[in-house]
């Protein structure tokens, strides 16, 4: 129907907005200014992660996501001090350690 075309619309456009400002958990939640990085190498700790995003902007939090054993599971999350684009820093091509983030 026209009404529910509508409404889907708004809603992929705030979706689209709030994704703008930050990692959208799978429950709706914003974190803001947060950014969901994956294919992050093994290797690679957080002070690396943190000195590499710090061209983003002023980076408050780097967490890597371990499993019970303390194992990286190859992803993590990059949380900056103030606003910064996630969009600009999703889009764009990142190579890290050789690998694409």
């Amino acid at each position: 129907t026209p009404n529910s075309t509508i409404s889907r619309e708004a809603s992929t456009q705030s979706s689209s907005a709030a994704a703008s400002q930050g990692w959208v958990l799978p429950e709706g939640k914003i974190v803001p200014n947060t950014v969901f990085v994956g294919g992050i190498d093994d290797r690679t700790d957080e002070t690396e992660i943190r000195s590499f995003f710090g061209r983003y902007g002023s980076v408050k939090e780097v967490k890597r996501i371990r499993n019970r054993t303390g194992v990286s599971k190859g992803y993590g999350f990059v949380s900056f001090v103030n606003d910064v684009d996630v969009q600009k820093i999703v889009g764009s091509q990142i190579h890290f350690h050789g690998k694409k983030l």
